[in-house]
């Protein structure tokens, strides 16, 4: 896409998890956004050194020696607008301590509910919830897919996952000249 890190003025960290927030040191000029309770228990399994969670020591080493700007999203706030069209989405706890998405509004693609790892595949949702293997509060995690089920039904959305290889493959990329 020719993009460089350092041209981004904002990255959504839907969770801290090494598979979704590694590399983050190199968007140095952006504002980083991610749940307050997602970045409090990260960062203090880091600095009690628990090796608690998909957390990488390196991956923080390196956001701290970055100087990264953090802005958290609090348990009890509701959407932040980043831009028109563009809607931080507060699932909560779940699959990790808190979890934050997106609510995209495309004419070419209508509404899309960036759901990550909130809801890990199309599987997850029905008609029995199943989990993914790491999980903080299944409660929290059964409140967050049945708010984004309800979500996606009112704006008539499409629910994007966070490892929905089958629904990936689908998806026109980058590479085949789709973003301009």
């Amino acid at each position: 896409m020719d993009v460089n890190p350092k041209d981004v003025d904002i990255v959504v960290a839907s969770h801290l998890h090494l598979d979704h927030a590694g590399c983050l040191e190199y968007f140095t000029n952006a504002t980083v956004i991610v749940h307050d309770d997602e970045f409090s228990g990260a960062m203090k399994c880091y600095a009690r050194n628990q090796q608690e969670g998909a957390y990488i020591w390196s991956d923080i080493d390196a956001w701290i020696k970055s100087d990264l700007t953090w802005q958290t999203i609090a348990r009890d706030q509701d959407h932040l607008m980043l831009v028109s069209g563009v809607k931080v989405l507060n699932f909560g706890s779940g699959h990790a301590w808190g979890m934050i998405g997106l609510e995209i509004e495309s004419e070419a693609l209508g509404t899309l509910i960036l759901a990550s790892d909130a809801i890990y595949t199309q599987e997850s949702m029905a008609p029995k919830l199943q989990t993914s293997r790491i999980i903080y509060d299944s409660i929290g995690w059964a409140n967050s897919v049945e708010y984004i089920k309800r979500l996606a039904k009112e704006k008539n959305a499409e629910i994007w996952f966070g490892h929905g290889g089958h629904q990936f493959e689908s998806f026109r990329k980058s590479t085949d000249g789709y973003y301009e």
